[in-house]
């Protein structure tokens, strides 16, 4: 039997286009934040203890945690896909055709939000993007996950069966890259080789009730266990299929589900704060 999930986080809800501060243990709503004037939310950074960075399809914005107020934004582009803030408070904004010439874009903007750079490769496909310890790209398109350089020079690949839409990869501290496979809907570790070490979630290796669908955002916990987001479909009314929270221990077995059927239609990013 599944148990119940126990975290505070930041929730995605694609479906209804809205963002949530969810207390998941008592099924507490905090505040929810209309997405319609930042559509297609897709991305979540942690800044600091108050503020999380939310990439959206025009650009970003900044918002305060326990309150969910908007404190600034940028809306410069159509088709971003992903933004990340870095150490030197230069930010990365990834996307489709930013410069006008067509092709799968990362664009560095400095600390005061102007262009400092432009990297493009032909492409017609990106979701979100990571940044990893040796300042290489992971970059999600579509069958296969591309690592890159800064330049978006290709260093190498990885691809399992059954990757479509594959929608985030993350290199953990060991050198495994972990990736959410998308409409394959399982999740799956691979070595600092390329090679498939372990492959979970899916539908043949989860109960019934759980209806692996779209295997979207993911957070790894401190304690090695996995938060994974199970996205149901475009659309408000599919809060009733699935379940929308998977959370995997450390051996990455199915431990724990949870679901808002009534708040939630499409659970697809999601930060632990």
């Amino acid at each position: 039997m599944l148990k119940p999930i126990s975290c505070r986080l930041l929730a995605i809800d694609e479906g209804r286009q809205q963002l949530s501060l969810i207390d998941t243990a008592t099924d507490t709503f905090h505040w929810t934040l209309d997405l319609s004037p930042y559509p297609l939310a897709r991305d979540l950074q942690r800044l600091d203890a108050r503020r999380v960075l939310v990439g959206y399809d025009r650009g970003f914005f900044e918002l305060d945690i326990e309150s969910g107020r908007v404190l600034a934004a940028c809306a410069r582009w159509t088709d971003v896909t992903a933004v990340r803030r870095r150490p030197d408070g230069s930010t990365l904004v990834t996307g489709w055709n930013l410069d006008g010439t067509g092709g799968v874009n990362v664009l560095t903007l400095d600390r005061d939000l102007h262009l400092a750079a432009i990297a493009r490769r032909d492409g017609d496909y990106v979701r979100l993007m990571r940044t990893t310890p040796d300042g290489t790209y992971l970059l999600c398109t579509n069958d296969h996950i591309l690592e890159t350089g800064p330049d978006l020079s290709e260093r190498r690949r990885f691809a399992a069966p059954g990757f479509e839409h594959a929608w985030k990869a993350e290199r953990l501290e060991d050198g495994t890259t972990l990736v959410a496979a998308g409409y394959g809907a399982f999740m799956v570790a691979f070595d600092a080789a390329g090679n498939v070490v372990h492959r979970f979630g899916d539908a043949a290796q989860v109960p019934a009730e759980v209806d692996p669908f779209f295997y979207a955002s993911f957070e790894q916990l401190p304690n090695g266990h996995l938060l994974v987001a199970n996205w149901q479909g475009h659309g408000p009314d599919n809060g009733h299929k699935g379940r929308q929270l998977l959370e995997f221990d450390a051996g990455r077995q199915l431990i724990g589900a949870w679901s808002a059927p009534q708040r939630i239609s499409s659970l697809q990013g999601i930060l632990v704060v």
